[in-house]
């Protein structure tokens, strides 16, 4: 089967994955993860591209990067056979390390620009690694919100902190509020794989569909020995079920409503906000 042609655009910025090979690390260790930085660093300098946000997990990396007039085949191409090199020569191995492409996602309008880097930054949270982003060591989030300024200094967070606020301390404030209340509303590039990763390495129950969620709510109620009319009554059950669903499932909040009883889709939203 033929491979389809990216899309791409003069002076684009794109969300990026790069996963391992049938879901393996890809790094080892703290030093592997170092490397992988000055790797981006170095191609940075070569190709002048812009890094405005990351996040290197164990098995995958996400990245927000414009490729400031350049082919961003040609970038990632750079980046993976440099960083593919120095790990295959460390670790005594061959082959592949990186799942087939990379995949990636043009960045179109400001708002999405705004979820990716949250949905970029909050990933540690979502695997259970880290309560909150900020104790993660290996994300762009820390520069962010101003706790790490030399580490980072690659990365230009300018145009996601302007459309907070043009004072850089008051937009690091309102980024890192935007951050931790951050629900995706709509799919991200590969949320659904990431959700199914991160919830499969931490040895949670997995729900993959609209109807094992009916059967789990059919079941906790059939526990709880309420109707499904009595379960819009009794707030704090109704919450409990909408967490779950949330943290265990990528069904939309629309979904989630509508398992729930009803619940709007806005409401879901400020209900797991809150």
């Amino acid at each position: 089967m033929p491979r389809i042609s990216r899309i791409k655009g003069e002076f684009s910025t794109y969300h990026i994955i790069m996963r391992g090979n049938e879901r393996k690390k890809i790094f080892l260790s703290d030093d592997d993860k170092e490397r992988f930085i000055y790797t981006l660093k170095r191609m940075k300098d070569k190709y002048n591209y812009i890094v405005e946000a990351y996040c290197l997990m164990d098995n995958h990396v996400h990245l927000l990067i414009n490729d400031n007039g350049n082919d961003i085949s040609k970038i990632m191409k750079s980046i993976n056979v440099s960083y593919v090199n120095y790990f295959n020569r460390k670790n005594k191995r061959t082959g592949h390390l990186f799942q087939d492409r990379f995949r990636s996602e043009l960045i179109d309008n400001d708002n999405y620009l705004l979820a990716v880097s949250a949905y970029i930054h909050k990933n540690p949270v979502k695997a259970g690694i880290v309560k909150m982003p900020e104790k993660y060591k290996w994300s762009s989030y820390n520069y962010y919100i101003g706790n790490d300024k030399e580490k980072d200094n690659f990365v230009e967070n300018e145009r996601v902190l302007s459309l907070f606020s043009n004072q850089k301390k008051t937009a690091s404030i309102d980024y890192r509020n935007y951050v931790l209340q951050f629900e995706p509303m709509y799919k991200i590039l590969d949320i659904e794989e990431d959700m199914f990763l991160y919830l499969k390495e931490n040895n949670t129950e997995y729900i993959d569909s609209f109807e094992t969620a009916q059967r789990l709510v059919q079941r906790e109620l059939e526990l709880k020995g309420k109707t499904f009319e009595e379960m819009s009554k009794d707030k704090e059950f109704r919450l409990e079920l909408l967490k779950k669903l949330r943290k265990n499932s990528n069904l939309s909040l629309k979904e989630i409503g509508q398992i729930c009883g009803g619940v709007s889709q806005s409401m879901v939203c400020k209900l797991l906000k809150q």
